[in-house]
């Protein structure tokens, strides 16, 4: 029989693969004069961890779970197998010291009484991270939490009573809690207090377990004989709505398991303020940043329009504000809304905020319409100079900014640079071209791209490299790491990548906010306008799709609302008078997987009144469209995008038949679609109709 090891280390991973590997050596280091095992939870991560484990730590006992546990969970399946007299919940994005595992196990000899502790948790910037040890939570110790009172007064014994920041960091005392990010226990506490509990999810867990702790009898402590770096942030991210709905609803969870009735409904409404409070001011900072580049331009452009005014009225006859504010303040409103409307058109919300191209047709579209206004409206007539002034001065303003910002950001690396600037990418393939490609991006720092990892077509191939560059997921999974790691940018390098698999993976990606480009391979195949953008001697292709544009299937939406509302509401008296003598005709038709959601629609199995009013209901539900993919599910294609009843494809069936697959068609109509071409398609469509 193996000899029981001194401690057990447990870590559950979720898709913090680099992290993970630096946290493991630094344990490694640490252990190497303590019998130990070391026990890595995998929650079905799709970053390559697995891999990356068995290649690189084949001491580690992995569990790779098939479902995400959560962090209780995940915790729970090790500590069911550990055998080490003392037990260290350890999160993946740490670094121990190295005498930190032996510089706790002699404070435990010391203390006898200690049943849990924990050592001083530093941030990545040298900080002392304040939540390593708390209180047990009390309504008014969150509320403060959670309005952020306790960073305004933290030596405050009532404010900062939650993260005890009154108490120095360099003394050892006991608490009420620590935290999960590095917890270490001894075997009889965790036998006489048994697992995590695994209803919370994410968050409050550790408060929970430290909670029983201290009910059992036993005592937590903390003590700064060691310590740890903690890089916070990576496994969730706390800067969005989402983390702060998760975290107080495990905070209201905790709550209501442990604490009197009666307590439950108050801290339920104060849960709800500080969510609403805390979650407006996310939003608004989100939103900020989001269209930080649009809210700048619309007050310089009003800036300078406002200047406009003043300056030829202060010639003539004299600038007055009440005169301003009763005939003129209208054109700030109009010109407000035409430069969002035509930076919507042109995609300049999200996606091409930097783009000179399109900030120039942006630019000249608002001009041109509110000169067109002062010269064919009277109630808009108002002096030609203020225009001029206007559209010269709002070039040279809005371009002037935004030049000097990219300058300062091309040479940042800080994190303004990489919200607004620098672009996470990833790159498709796996082969020399692919190397060559990635040394030349890297040799262009100015770029803005940043290189997260390659992309295989082969699952087996995660966790490898392509030289020194990770391969940090598959074709398969994309999806999963793109939404984790927030990537904005995918580079496909076609040599050796088959063109139906490019076209499958944009199409799974075309709603997740990406900008796809790659390097010409099969650029013949390339249907439609194509942005070239070289960085040193590699051409980048900008994968444009006008279907997936934001203004262009909002344009869409509305045609298929007013071509469908008046028969809908028309017809609907004589199919409700009807329908109980067509009930056999009508049945529920369901979609095939292609169209990315599976759902049924009303349909007839004959063609007539009924048939029509079905089909034009659900395009008036947004079930389906006038134009668009066949809702037949005999065409293949690896193209995914919303049903039409009629469309490229069921226009030119022979087309589809010569060829063996719909995907050129499908991808024309994609790739050139406007309101324009719906309108022809649906002509053409009715003729057709007529004909036969």
């Amino acid at each position: 029989m193996s000899m029981i090891p001194e401690i057990s280390i447990i870590i559950v991973n979720y898709n913090v693969r680099d992290f993970l590997e630096q946290c493991l050596i630094s344990v490694r280091r640490a252990l190497r004069a303590i019998e130990h095992e070391i026990i890595v939870v995998d929650n079905n991560s799709v970053d390559g961890s697995v891999a990356m484990l068995r290649e690189r730590f084949p001491e580690v006992t992995l569990l790779a779970s098939s479902v995400n546990l959560g962090f209780s969970g995940g915790n729970n399946l090790a500590l069911k197998q550990a055998r080490g007299r003392f037990i260290v919940l350890l999160n993946p994005d740490t670094v121990v010291q190295e005498d930190t595992f032996e510089k706790l196990l002699a404070f435990f000899r010391e203390t006898p009484d200690a049943s849990a502790a924990t050592c001083k948790i530093l941030n990545p910037d040298g900080s002392f991270s304040v939540d390593c040890r708390h209180s047990i939570p009390t309504p008014s110790t969150a509320f403060w939490k959670l309005l952020g009172l306790n960073k305004v007064f933290p030596k405050s014994k009532i404010f900062g009573r939650y993260n005890l920041t009154f108490l120095d960091e360099n003394e050892t005392y006991p608490v009420e809690a620590i935290s999960g990010s590095f917890m270490m226990i001894r075997r009889e506490t965790v036998e006489k207090v048994g697992l995590l509990d695994d209803t919370f999810f994410m968050y409050c867990e550790d408060i929970d377990y430290c909670h029983r702790i201290n009910q059992s009898g036993g005592r937590i402590y903390y003590t700064p004989v060691s310590q740890i770096i903690h890089y916070k942030g990576e496994s969730s991210k706390a800067n969005n709505l989402d983390y702060v709905i998760t975290f107080n609803r495990s905070l209201y969870q905790f709550y209501k398991k442990h604490y009197q009735q009666k307590y439950i409904t108050p801290f339920k409404w104060l849960i709800l303020l500080g969510v609403i409070l805390r979650g407006a001011f996310i939003f608004t900072r989100n939103t900020l940043r989001t269209y930080f580049t649009l809210i700048v331009d619309i007050i310089m452009l009003n800036a300078v329009l406002l200047l406009s005014f003043y300056v030829r009225f202060e010639w003539h006859t004299g600038f007055y504000w009440e005169n301003f504010f009763r005939q003129y303040i209208v054109m700030h409103g109009i010109i407000t809304v035409t430069y969002l409307f035509n930076a919507l058109f042109f995609n300049m919300v999200k996606q091409d905020r930097f783009s000179p191209e399109k900030l120039l047709k942006t630019l000249a579209a608002t001009f041109i319409f509110v000169s067109a206004l002062t010269f064919f409206f009277r109630q808009f007539a108002f002096s030609r100079l203020v225009v001029a002034m206007s559209a010269v001065g709002g070039f040279a303003v809005i371009i002037g900014w935004r030049a000097l910002f990219n300058r300062f950001m091309a040479k940042n690396s800080g994190v303004l640079a990489k919200e607004f600037y620098r672009k996470r990418a990833l790159i498709v393939g796996e082969d020399q071209p692919t190397l060559e490609l990635l040394r030349k991006l890297d040799s262009q720092p100015l770029s803005g791209i940043e290189i997260y990892g390659v992309v295989s077509r082969d699952e087996d191939k995660v966790g490898e490299k392509l030289d020194a560059y990770p391969i940090v997921t598959s074709l398969q999974r994309i999806e999963e790491y793109v939404r984790f790691k927030r990537i904005n940018l995918i580079i496909f390098s076609t040599h050796n990548i088959a063109y139906e698999r490019i076209l499958e993976t944009m199409s799974r990606l075309y709603d997740l906010n990406v900008e796809m480009k790659m390097v010409p391979g099969h650029l013949e195949y390339m249907i439609g306008k194509a942005h070239i953008e070289r960085l040193d001697e590699v051409p980048l292709v900008e994968i444009d799709y006008a279907y997936n544009k934001p203004f262009n299937r909002f344009i869409k939406r509305l045609m298929d609302i007013g071509l469908s509302l008046i028969p809908v509401l028309l017809l609907f008296p004589l199919v409700l008078i009807a329908m109980p003598f067509n009930r056999k005709k009508y049945f529920l038709r369901r979609l095939s997987p292609r169209y990315g959601k599976k759902f049924n629609f009303p349909d007839y199995r004959e063609k007539g009144l009924f048939r029509f009013w079905a089909r034009m209901f659900s395009v008036l539900l947004g079930r389906i469209s006038l134009v668009g993919a066949p809702i037949q599910d005999s065409v293949p294609s690896t193209l995914v995008y919303k049903p039409g009843l009629t469309g490229m494809v069921q226009l030119y069936p022979e087309r589809v038949k010569r060829l063996g697959h719909s995907d050129e068609l499908e991808l024309s109509y994609l790739k050139n679609h406007s309101l324009f071409l719906d309108m022809e398609l649906l002509l053409k469509a009715l003729l057709r109709n007529k004909k036969a």
